[in-house]
């Protein structure tokens, strides 16, 4: 008798501590979704705006339509792309609701 006490204390604990983490995770995960995006583009600008649409237009299939910058954009320059020589490649993530 002593062991199941134990037990059942033992999961009572552990479905407290998931709901203390579900319940501080959930105003973060309802403020809205990370899409992410990637572009390219002859400039930096032009291929940070290219993967700024691409994320816009996967949210906005989700119905989605507000979307912010979620961190910085990461820009990577590319000297020797065999279609287009030198390039810019970019990639963004975006929190929309």
């Amino acid at each position: 008798m002593m062991l199941s006490r134990r037990m059942n204390r033992g999961v009572l604990l552990a479905v407290g501590s998931a709901a203390a983490l579900l319940g501080a995770a959930g105003p973060a995960l309802a403020s809205g979704a990370l899409y992410c995006g990637a572009g390219r583009g002859l400039t930096r600008d032009v291929a940070i705006q290219s993967a700024i649409d691409d994320a816009n237009v996967s949210a906005s299939a989700d119905g989605r339509f507000h979307c912010v910058l979620n961190g910085q954009p990461e820009v990577f320059e590319v000297f020797d792309d065999p279609n287009f020589g030198h390039i810019f490649r970019a990639s963004v993530t975006m929190n929309c609701d």
